[in-house]
């Protein structure tokens, strides 16, 4: 038999009828059942609170840390391209300045085969490199 401790309490009216009705309700022989169930209960809540609270944590800091690692691939990546423009832009610059350029027609004035085709070759590089990169990703 489980030792029980006996002891008097003073709860508030609402609070008594509550323990009435869930010893009622429970079909417990005396409220100090009731009170024990209601306390079990609590100490169950209490613990599933705790795990849920841990397991949210941990899976923060999971998601956290792969949102990071994919979040830097892409800074680099950007960085890299941003890098190679730069570099493109100052060869381009040199050049024209080494052949006296003082006039461009730019693509909306005059857009040529080579430049057409460049762009599709370009446009299909990137589609060839997602597509590898989406299924070793699978």
């Amino acid at each position: 038999m489980n030792n029980k401790h006996q002891f008097r309490a003073r709860v508030r009216n609402v609070n008594y009828e509550y323990l009435e009705d869930y010893q009622i309700t429970n079909d417990y022989s005396n409220i100090g059942e009731a009170l024990d169930s209601i306390l079990e209960e609590h100490k169950e809540l209490k613990k599933n609170h705790w795990n849920l609270q841990y397991i949210s944590h941990t899976v923060a800091e999971i998601v956290n840390e792969r949102m990071s690692n994919e979040l830097n691939r892409i800074r680099l990546g950007t960085n890299n391209t941003d890098r190679n423009t730069q570099i493109l832009i100052e060869l381009l610059q040199g050049y024209m300045q080494l052949q006296n350029v003082r006039h461009i027609p730019t693509t909306d004035m005059y857009k040529t085969e080579f430049l057409t085709h460049t762009e599709e070759v370009v446009r299909s590089r990137i589609t060839k490199m997602k597509q590898r990169k989406d299924s070793k990703v699978k």
